[in-house]
């Protein structure tokens, strides 16, 4: 949140703070909102007797307090608040509307009509936005705003986001925030990259999930490389260029091939433990496994379930992987030693898997490090991205405090 020191920043930071503990608790009594917040007692009856009142809290009855006492509860009355996403992959694009509590409606996928011509793509995403932006009409939502979730690595240049991606060049030639900008000059327009969506909204189930949001998180996000999103404190830490925790362009292999097109960088880690790496190692070597079950062409779903099941090709390939992927975890323990790593996408979720990386982790890792590690799976599905993408809307407007404009705006009072 910015700082401020007249009396309306701080009435307006103050209830951007009661507002964000609402949504991070479904349910709520008055006592732990003073307790977590740290306002006193009386600016929390002062800013819930107005929210009450523009009718985005309500009396829930009673419930159990963190002192296991029984007390009124408070629940947040604001799912009609959502905001657009659009979240760009590399075949096809799609789009929803989340609400501030993280809640998907409206979900579509649609392939690319033409993937050559960047002016035919961005009027293709207006599309999308459009039908989404008519859906929040026809249901009376109010929308915070528009907020894309990108591939590839994602450049600022002061206030210019370029992509730059592997065999989608053409995403490049614009300034693609600068795009929906001219696309929806009325809105507010929030991007960032899809793995720094994906970091947040992990970020926010595990505070849901404890009570308690992690201090730090590291999020990896698996499919044709690795991306990363580092969360410090509830922000997302994006570097200098924007491009901090492309985690999966971390060297651990000098002597090897050139990868992609952006750099002469080689040997990285995506190269070996990623998911697409265990499928190029499973048409690699299938021809030396006589009596495996996989073929040169096993997708993923395939190898996973041989390697629960034994065979003997998908054994070797998933121990492999095991192993590059706690190395190059390990590495970044040292570096960000964050509280929680969570792993996920197309990663692999076993438990047999789980044992061997722990494993590793546990020869490659000091004991002293080993004994706090805490990596856990992920419970998304791909819509995490957009989730994290709703959230990152949300954020910004407690941030800069417009929040609570856009509630006056929106809820007036009734007469």
């Amino acid at each position: 949140m910015k700082l401020g020191s007249n009396i309306i920043d701080i009435q307006k930071k103050n209830r951007c703070i009661v507002l964000q503990t609402l949504m991070e608790h479904p349910e709520i009594s008055r006592v732990d909102l003073v307790r977590i917040t740290e306002l006193n007692k009386a600016t929390i009856t002062n800013i819930i007797r107005d929210f009450l009142e523009m009718g985005i809290v309500k009396d829930i009855g009673q419930i159990s307090a963190s002192n296991g006492r029984k007390v009124a509860g408070l629940s947040l009355c604001m799912d009609d608040v959502v905001s657009v996403i659009l979240c760009i992959r590399k075949d096809y694009v799609a789009a929803a509307v989340c609400n501030v509590h993280g809640e998907i409606r409206n979900y579509v996928k649609v392939p690319y009509r033409d993937d050559s011509d960047i002016q035919k793509i961005l009027k293709q995403y207006k599309e999308e936005v459009d039908k989404q932006l008519a859906y929040s009409r026809d249901n009376n939502l109010k929308v915070l705003g528009l907020s894309v979730a990108t591939l590839g690595w994602l450049l600022h240049e002061e206030d210019r986001y370029y992509i730059k991606a592997d065999d989608v060049e053409v995403l490049g030639e614009v300034d693609i925030k600068g795009a929906f900008r001219e696309m929806f000059p009325d809105m507010e327009i929030w991007v960032d990259h899809d793995a720094n969506m994906s970091a947040l909204a992990e970020w926010h189930k595990l505070g849901k999930k404890s009570d308690r949001m992690p201090e730090s998180l590291l999020s990896i996000v698996g499919g044709i490389g690795f991306g990363g999103g580092i969360i410090i404190r509830g922000e997302v830490f994006g570097g200098f260029n924007g491009i901090a925790g492309e985690v999966g362009h971390m060297g651990i292999n000098c002597l090897t091939r050139r990868h992609g097109k952006n750099s002469d960088f080689s040997g990285i880690w995506e190269d070996y433990a990623s998911p697409l790496s265990i499928r190029d190692n499973v048409r690699e070597n299938w021809m030396d496994y006589p009596d495996t079950v996989l073929a040169e062409d096993s997708t993923l779903e395939e190898i996973y379930s041989a390697y629960e099941a034994g065979d003997d090709l998908a054994e070797w390939v998933m121990k492999r992987a095991a192993r590059y992927l706690a190395y190059g975890l390990t590495g970044l323990t040292f570096i960000l030693n964050p509280e929680v790593i969570v792993l996920g996408d197309e990663i692999i979720r076993s438990k047999k898997f789980e044992r061997q990386l722990y494993a590793y982790m546990k020869r490659f890792l000091p004991p002293e490090l080993y004994k706090t590690l805490n990596i856990q799976f992920s419970d998304f599905d791909k819509n995490g991205i957009l989730v994290g993408a709703g959230l990152a809307m949300v954020k910004h407007y407690l941030r800069t405090y417009e929040m609570i404009d856009f509630i006056t705006e929106v809820y007036k009072k009734q007469p």
